[in-house]
């Protein structure tokens, strides 16, 4: 049988989540793109925190939410994540989708830049 994941942690909550990546689905609008940067940043978070969160679909595997994670992976050949399935209609998937990827709030830049130089003094390094 096929490993489940090959380097990146599943906590063992979403263990039951575990599904086939690449058999999930997209609807080809999602407005969230990412640059080649950002996801090799995508790549090495995961490798270093594992799945903090799942991929949100709707009942149907359509995303909601962690499209470019689950490409990502792909690309990497992993081919299983925790795969959250929420009964919501088509509408609301979207919805969700926009939510999920446009409001994240407002950074305080002057926070922002302390909470930067608080972690590189801890010895961290950027992702």
């Amino acid at each position: 049988m096929e490993n489940k994941t090959i380097t990146i942690k599943v906590p063992e909550a979403y263990t039951p989540l575990l599904e086939d990546i690449r058999l999930l689905t997209t609807d080809q609008n999602n407005p969230n793109r990412t640059t080649l940067k950002q996801q090799e940043q995508i790549w090495r978070s995961l490798q270093k925190y594992g799945w903090a969160y799942p991929i949100i679909t709707n009942k149907d595997g359509v995303y909601a939410d962690g499209e470019q994670r689950a490409d990502v992976c792909k690309l990497h050949g992993e081919f299983y994540a925790p795969v959250l399935r929420l009964p919501v209609s088509d509408v609301d998937r979207r919805m969700l989708r926009q939510i999920l990827n446009k409001l994240k709030g407002k950074h305080n830049k002057e926070l922002d830049n302390a909470e930067y130089i608080r972690l590189l003094q801890m010895g961290e390094k950027m992702i």
